[in-house]
């Protein structure tokens, strides 16, 4: 299983978490595509001595590469790397399952990353109903085919993208556009392909105590504990609403909590 992650050294903890709770849930050999623009050899070694049953590579990206694409503090340049991922990524590299370092699984993601793409070149899952997918399409200025597509998990079809992913295109169209992009890549990536997107059930691949939100204020029937139990496998920690900060607010915190707590005791016990 190839997986992609961006980072620095501020999420290197979130990463670690993140990891674990992948590998605790599969028996695959897990190979980790590392993007970043401050780690050093020393975090190189401790990330790989926290993890020995995977397989790291660590690609250093100059921000010069992101010239153009506008950022703002919660959204650095490292948010750009996935974009570079496919024409950067080994040759043998067929597919990438993109991760962002917030979220957790707590069910195997072998299923998600066996889907069959067939003519999409992204499997991700939507965060917005129907009035702000609308309001998205109409500022980006696409077709109603098009998915908003929350870029935080995300599989790619690397062979499909290398063919069809134009780098100067996009830097272009944000150069011109950046005042009317909101979520900067997400917004980028979905202007491009957002007809290329095969939309998965966010409930169940990218959940977050936002979305539970909406939809316990729409649905007869809740999702609770019990529901996340038994049907989810990634929970997403979108926004602000982190659960190692404080004031975080949710029912989704526990599963990030155990899961650290899990990794501590694997990292005191080795």
């Amino acid at each position: 299983m190839n997986v992609l992650v961006s980072i620095n050294k501020g999420y290197v903890k979130h990463f670690e978490v993140m990891l674990h709770s992948i590998l605790r849930h599969t028996e695959r050999s897990v190979k980790v595509f590392v993007r970043h623009d401050d780690l050093t050899e020393a975090d190189f070694s401790v990330i790989r001595k926290e993890f020995p049953e995977a397989e790291f590579s660590f690609v250093y990206m100059e921000s010069s590469i992101c010239s153009g694409f506008p950022t703002v503090k919660r959204y650095p340049y490292t948010v750009y790397f996935r974009i570079f991922a496919p024409v950067l990524l080994p040759e043998n590299v067929e597919k990438i399952l993109y991760l962002d370092c917030d979220l957790v699984l707590h069910n195997s993601i072998d299923g998600f990353y066996d889907s069959d793409f067939g003519e999409y070149l992204f499997i991700g899952c939507s965060h917005t109903g129907k009035i702000l997918s609308a309001f998205n399409r109409l500022r980006l200025g696409v077709g109603k085919n098009f998915v908003y597509m929350n870029t935080g998990v995300v599989l790619m079809n690397v062979i499909g993208l290398r063919r069809e992913l134009d780098v100067d295109a996009l830097r272009k169209y944000t150069l011109k556009n950046k005042y009317r992009l909101i979520l900067y890549d997400q917004d980028v990536i979905c202007r491009f392909f957002g007809d290329r997107v095969r939309s998965e059930n966010a409930l169940l691949y990218n959940l977050s105590d936002r979305q539970i939100k909406r939809h316990n204020f729409f649905n007869f029937r809740k999702i609770d504990g019990r529901w996340v139990e038994e049907n989810n496998v990634i929970i997403h920690y979108i926004g602000r609403n982190k659960p190692w900060k404080e004031g975080y607010k949710g029912i989704l915190g526990g599963y990030y909590a155990e899961c650290a707590e899990d990794f501590g005791n694997k990292r005191k016990a080795r």
